[in-house]
């Protein structure tokens, strides 16, 4: 199921970053990338369920992020970076059967492959210390 969820994850922050440029329907646009991707029915589950709460609680997960920005501006963090930042909240938040370090981990792996060098020890930075702060609570 790791593979699958990773590839799930990966869907959901491409219809992400879609929908937000595009404002086009989240819950549409994770559809058919979980088609597109060829998701089994469990991941493309998992994708619809992570997409639609991660955009239902942007909000939310940006005033966490804003809470341990030092000297930074939530605008000023690539497009990519702050959607990794929401499904990786989202998911510590909401979905509690992954454990915290899967969420995190993800969210580092996925910033590897689809975000700058440095995104990654930056993604990891700020979910630190909100882990550290004990902010995730639901």
């Amino acid at each position: 199921m790791t593979g699958s969820r990773r590839r799930a994850r990966q869907a959901v922050l491409q219809a992400l970053y879609w929908s937000e440029s595009s404002g086009d329907s989240v819950q549409q646009t994770v559809h058919t990338m979980a088609i597109r991707t060829g998701l089994s029915s469990d991941a493309a589950g998992f994708a619809e369920a992570l997409g639609r709460c991660t955009w239902d609680h942007r909000e939310d997960m940006d005033r966490l992020i804003e809470g341990v920005l030092e000297n930074w501006d939530l605008d000023r963090i690539a497009r990519v970076d702050r959607i990794l930042l929401r499904m990786a909240l989202t998911e510590i938040r909401h979905f509690p059967d992954i454990p915290v370090k899967v969420s995190i981990d993800e969210a580092i792996e996925l910033a590897k492959t689809f975000s700058e060098e440095k995104a990654s020890a930056f993604i990891n930075g700020i979910l630190d210390a909100l882990v550290k702060r004990g902010d995730l609570e639901a």
